[in-house]
């Protein structure tokens, strides 16, 4: 298990992550997405692998995609 000291220094120099499970962000190629499910921290360290949809004009979302995050 990460130690919090670990985690405290690691945000404080990268800063903490902006995706979170269920929130909806702006994808880097200019379109909104909706984080579905994922993690920053893992068991033994930084993971910041997500699962994410991008939303539709109607608001329904498009097929999942999964990766690294990017902020």
């Amino acid at each position: 298990m990460v130690e919090q000291w670990v985690k405290n220094l690691t945000e404080e120099v990268l800063g903490k992550s902006q995706m979170e499970v269920g929130k909806i962000i702006d994808h880097p190629k200019g379109y909104k997405v909706k984080i579905l499910s994922g993690q920053y921290w893992g068991t033994y360290g930084v993971s910041n692998f997500w699962y994410w949809a991008r939303i539709n004009k109607d608001g329904s979302l498009h097929k999942t995609v999964s990766g690294y995050g990017w902020k």
